[in-house]
């Protein structure tokens, strides 16, 4: 089994997260995804014989250039009223570049976006094509699967950007949750 495959198998064997694929795909958003904190805690938690429960909200990622950002509003309320149990974070990537730094280059598609999250296990998606789980990995899986947290290039090129990082790690602990799990200094 590839560590593609495992993740896949992971989010498939799960019927909450396959619920939340679903709700997603039919809001027909242009390269809509499930990411992030979703996807790399289920799959932590499956590989640490944890029982699955959602740590984090929900973040529904799209990238459509012609969908003004205020239409995140409007899908995050579509998604509340059919699933009010979520915390849904919507959020159309087209505006997200400049979030931590104004010098990011624009994003050009949701996989770009996805790959531009600070640690490298956090830069997964997934989408259905069909009822088939198809995933967005820019910096692949192997560090999700193995339980390893690092920074993406861009976080490591000097100590304001590795800034970023740490602090989220130290605010994280992830560490806590999954005593396993390898955090890198950088």
């Amino acid at each position: 089994m590839t560590p593609e495959s495992q993740v896949q198998a992971i989010i498939t064997a799960n019927l909450e997260l396959m619920q939340i694929l679903r709700l997603i795909r039919d809001c027909h958003l242009k390269q809509g995804a499930l990411a992030a904190g979703s996807i790399r805690n289920t799959v932590w938690q499956s590989l640490s014989g944890q029982p699955f429960q959602l740590l984090s909200d929900i973040d529904v990622v799209f990238f459509d250039p012609e969908r003004p950002a205020s239409d995140d509003l409007k899908i995050y309320e579509h998604l509340t009223q059919l699933a009010p149990q979520y915390q849904w974070q919507v959020k159309n990537e087209v505006y997200m570049a400049h979030y931590n730094f104004s010098d990011t280059p624009e994003f050009t598609s949701v996989a770009d976006a996805i790959g531009h999250f600070v640690e490298v296990p956090t830069c997964v998606g997934a989408y259905l094509d069909g009822d088939a789980v198809n995933l967005i990995a820019p910096h692949g899986v192997d560090d999700l699967v193995n339980l390893r947290c690092r920074p993406i290039p861009f976080y490591q090129q000097d100590a304001e950007h590795l800034a970023i990082y740490q602090q989220r790690m130290a605010a994280k602990q992830w560490q806590r949750t999954w005593p396993r799990l390898q955090v890198a200094k950088r």
